[in-house]
């Protein structure tokens, strides 16, 4: 315990700037996730209005030396590394580690994965609820189509008021539902799903999102179908003989 190493980095950006600077510092911190020694990381955000510093993230490693090996990976270029009074800050994203074993295995710890294709069609069935477990700011932007929201840093608070039934865990890429659909096979949840690739597999398939801040949802109903259509017949041509 007494050699683990964090690391504070206030970070000074301007209100409009945040949401582009979040989205880079998340695909960052999914990569970090991945790393030995990796423990987790928050982001907070200031709530003393004219604060220097708008954004303080703090990482947690099991050592100085996990820690420097990850930066080889991922250097934090041109970052002020300095502390800050934590109270006050309030804690906005938490990345814990990347499941590294049985990852979307469904191997009785882990969540069974999903095709984006396969996830739509549960959902559109009512076989399914669909579970976004991105932050509130990035459910704000865009979500799946017909997807419940329940982030990951409260999500132990929010299982119990998920539907019965089979549930299938999104985030942006993959990562972050795989560490949902653990947390509730661990709550005792069973038939739980994470949806391979996240959401950018998914509009890659041109599956529908919703934009809450647009009367418009994506409209993508036959680009859906079509996504339903070429799956399956992946699936055929896995499973026919050779």
């Amino acid at each position: 315990m007494e050699n683990r190493h964090v690391v504070i980095i206030p970070i000074e950006i301007d209100e409009e700037k945040e949401s582009a600077y979040l989205d880079a510092w998340q695909g960052a911190a999914d990569v970090m996730a991945d790393q030995p020694g990796f423990i987790r990381t928050y982001m907070f955000r200031t709530i003393v209005p004219g604060s220097t510093f708008r954004l303080v993230n703090v990482a947690e490693w099991e050592s100085t030396a996990h820690w420097e090996e990850a930066m080889n990976v991922c250097p934090m270029l041109g970052q002020q590394i300095a502390v800050a009074h934590a109270s006050n800050y309030e804690a906005i994203r938490t990345v814990l580690p990347a499941t590294q074993q049985g990852l979307g295995s469904g191997d009785g710890h882990t969540p069974a994965g999903l095709s984006p294709a396969e996830a739509y069609r549960r959902v559109a069935d009512g076989e399914l609820t669909l579970v976004d477990v991105r932050e509130d700011d990035e459910w704000a932007a865009r979500h799946p189509a017909g997807a419940v929201h329940a982030p990951l840093s409260t999500l132990p608070a929010a299982l119990p008021d998920l539907p019965d039934g089979p549930l299938a865990f999104v985030c942006r890429t993959g990562t972050r539902s795989v560490q949902g659909g653990a947390q509730a096979i661990r709550a005792g949840r069973s038939l739980v799903y994470s949806v391979t690739g996240g959401l950018e597999a998914w509009e890659s398939a041109g599956l529908p999102v919703t934009f809450p801040d647009r009367e418009d949802a994506v409209n993508n109903g036959d680009h859906g179908k079509a996504a339903i259509r070429e799956d399956q017949r992946r699936k055929n041509r896995s499973a026919a003989p050779a």
